[in-house]
């Protein structure tokens, strides 16, 4: 086990234990947002054939001297497939989307064109190709429709509707275990009595494994002084492929935390990363899963998911585990000086160009930082302060890096 390691090698000994889970197949209809475990490439042409873009007349020209005058040849209703090509100088009724007839060489819309004496009529110039989807416009076959590790959004599940897929590969969820471990913590539906207080921390860690399109298969409170058995975490993490324990991590008495995890038969990573808040916390691995040890201070809680246990997540769903940084402009700005490495709860929002904005409730133990949270200022070790329009660097919390 190493002690007092960097922010950085901390992560590093984190990811080098990540390995992307089994993929298996889902449901197209409940693919969205996770993460795609194969590349998937077009079979075919899409659109296979030629189409109309609108609803109108598919045309053919009558050669060099095209006079806009068509004479009407059939009419296609949507879904019926035209098998006599049009002649020179002809015309057929057409539907959006809908297949073209052989020869066509232009669609004009309808409010474009006009019947008189039985033949149609152009009411523009002429133009080849003007409304046809040709055959493999939007993809044509063999080309890549989806890359593995990329998260299916709305739009990727329409693509791969449109080429029949009906169950996509994903990346199984990261299952997480969650262990409360304080004397004085109680369920958070229950009314405290004095010394007590309700636990927030599991309903918030939740939320954020959801955030991270994993799930929490099991979860408890433990107090300190029941001294619970190994085989209690080795019971929730039996559930899992992560368990996080929150709390226990620094005591007069140890690091209750730590020692649980080596009962337990884990191999200790590290202990004790020099950042505020939360810096006494850890790392383990059992076998092929993974354990964290987190403050129980809800901020510190929270920088500590962010920055340890988010980026394991996301390696396990064959996502880069690394953090996306960008520069900002502090608005406000935070006074104080700090010794170690800082993390600043902040809302970073675009208002021409990046701002961030330091949230208030800055305390390890307050939640008011939280709640409006999308970001972390990143203050270096021995900083005097930030003065407000300071450039900082900032860590953005969404999954995929977005401002949301």
């Amino acid at each position: 086990m190493k002690l007092g390691v960097s922010l950085e090698e901390a992560q590093s000994l984190i990811r080098k234990r990540c390995h992307p889970l089994p993929v298996e197949d889902v449901s197209i209809l409940e693919a969205v947002g996770r993460i795609c475990g194969s590349d998937i490439n077009a079979d075919t042409d899409l659109p296979v054939g030629p189409q109309s873009a609108v609803d109108g007349y598919a045309v053919r020209d009558s050669g060099d001297h095209d006079t806009g005058i068509y004479t009407l040849q059939d009419s296609y209703l949507l879904g019926e497939y035209p098998l006599v090509g049009l002649k020179p100088g002809h015309a057929c009724r057409v539907t959006t989307g809908g297949d073209l007839p052989p020869g066509t060489t232009a669609v004009f819309p309808q409010e474009r064109t006009t019947i008189k004496d039985g033949r149609l009529v152009a009411q523009e110039m002429y133009k080849a190709g003007n409304n046809i989807k040709s055959a493999g416009e939007d993809f044509e076959a063999g080309e890549r429709l989806v890359k593995q590790g990329t998260r299916l959004t709305p739009g990727a599940i329409s693509l791969l509707a449109a080429f029949g897929h009906s169950q996509i590969p994903v990346f199984s969820q990261p299952r997480v275990a969650l262990a409360s471990i304080s004397r004085n913590i109680i369920p958070w539906h229950m009314q405290p009595e004095p010394g007590q207080t309700r636990d927030c921390n599991v309903p918030l860690l939740t939320a954020m494994v959801v955030q991270n399109g994993s799930r929490v298969t099991a979860s408890g409170i433990f107090s300190e002084t029941d001294s619970p058995a190994p085989n209690v975490f080795s019971a929730l993490l039996a559930k899992a492929d992560v368990l996080i324990m929150i709390g226990g991590t620094f005591a007069v008495t140890g690091h209750e935390a730590p020692l649980l995890m080596e009962r337990m038969g884990a191999e200790l990573l590290y202990w004790d990363v020099p950042v505020q808040p939360g810096s006494h916390t850890g790392a383990a691995v059992l076998g092929s899963k993974l354990l964290f040890a987190l403050s129980g201070n809800p901020a510190a809680c929270a920088v500590g998911f962010q920055l340890f246990a988010a980026p394991a997540l996301r390696a396990l769903q064959g996502l880069s585990p690394e953090p996306v940084y960008v520069k900002a402009c502090c608005c406000n700005g935070f006074p104080k000086k700090t010794g170690s490495r800082r993390f600043i709860r902040g809302r970073a929002e675009w208002r021409d160009g990046l701002k961030v904005t330091v949230l208030p409730g800055q305390k390890p133990s307050m939640i008011r930082s939280l709640v409006d949270c999308n970001a972390l200022i990143d203050m270096p070790a021995g900083s005097p302060g930030i003065e407000a329009g300071q450039e900082v660097d900032v860590l953005l919390l969404s999954p995929d890096g977005f401002i949301q």
